[in-house]
């Protein structure tokens, strides 16, 4: 174990981390149904579908849900000395697992001609 993570996990973890830890794993749980959506050819609903109601085109999908990836690992890098801390791992899975059956309950209040047009 090197002296840095000794001393990580020596300490509590500050409240900054895990205010980042919770927008990681949010950036990263939404990217996964645009991205998925964007390769079925798909279309679902973004920040630039037009409101609600309307629908993304699959490369908008593809797009946003590679930039959610990309901006939910950078924030995640930044919280990966504290990763090892129990605490903080089981939390990021539990709202991971949250958010995600969240999203999917949103997506699923839509009638179904309306989602997969």
């Amino acid at each position: 174990m090197s002296v840095m993570s000794e001393q990580v996990s020596a300490r509590a973890i500050p409240t900054r981390v895990w205010v980042v830890a919770f927008l990681a794993t949010g950036f990263l749980v939404n990217a996964v149904p645009h991205t998925t959506a964007g390769f079925l050819a798909l279309p679902l609903p973004t920040p630039f579908s037009g409101g609600p109601g309307t629908l993304s085109p699959p490369m908008v999908n593809v797009l946003w849900g590679l930039s959610n990836l990309a901006i939910g690992w950078g924030l995640f890098v930044r919280v990966r000395p504290w990763f090892g801390r129990r605490s903080l791992r089981w939390t990021m899975i539990g709202f991971g697992f949250a958010f995600a059956v969240g999203v999917a309950w949103g997506v699923n209040m839509a009638p179904l001609p309306a989602r997969f047009i």
